[in-house]
């Protein structure tokens, strides 16, 4: 299966040969192997939450496992190999699918997209008092990108629940302080009783 976000300029008829037309942006293909329709259900869910809020992706796969072996031991994962970029998903909970899905796809706007730049992760550093953003000696939970992908995913939820990990554990998980770093890290307000994309 596959998910491709379509540039609207592509619906809009021509008008006049003798006008320019504006060259229009390729579509990001993302594919879905899923091991069951709920799974694939799951990602097209959180792809959507992504587009909503305007956060773009690049082109990458996810695959579905009914093990956990597949994400070393963890709930999803994110593997990068050159211009191959992989999510794993080995969360087979439907309570806890999506926000594993919306955390593992946080990462690919980060690390693959570039989208939080160095002034932005030294700022969300000072604002939830951590020393590092990606350093693998330090616990999960006092890692920056960890933060990061907990706070992005619990933004792109529709309910402002508390995070469950053990990223509230390091740093305040109060509705106020998690929508500050929120907006710190995409620019835009949580995406709390947007209703279009439910489903």
């Amino acid at each position: 299966m596959t998910f491709t976000h379509i540039a609207l300029a592509l619906l809009v008829a021509i008008p006049q040969l003798s006008q320019p037309v504006a060259a229009t942006p390729d579509p990001v293909v993302i594919k879905i192997v899923p091991a069951t329709a709920q799974q694939a259900q799951h990602a097209e869910w959180a792809l959507a939450r992504f587009e909503a809020a305007g956060l773009e992706l690049p082109p990458l796969t996810i695959v579905f496992h009914d093990d956990y072996q597949s994400c070393g031991m963890r709930e999803g994962v994110l593997r990068i190999a050159g211009e191959n970029v992989t999510i794993h998903e080995c969360q087979n909970d439907p309570s806890r699918s999506r926000r594993s899905l919306l955390h593992e796809l946080a990462h690919t706007w980060d690390h693959v997209a570039g989208s939080i730049d160095t002034d932005t992760r030294t700022d969300f550093l000072r604002l939830r008092g951590l020393q590092s953003w990606d350093d693998d000696d330090l616990p999960w939970n006092q890692r920056g990108e960890e933060q990061a992908a907990e706070i992005i995913a619990w933004g792109l939820m529709h309910q402002p629940a508390p995070i469950p990990t053990s990223v509230g554990d390091r740093g305040r998980q109060d509705t106020l302080s998690l929508t500050t770093a929120f907006i710190l890290l995409t620019g835009i307000r949580p995406l709390f009783g947007d209703t279009e994309f439910q489903g």
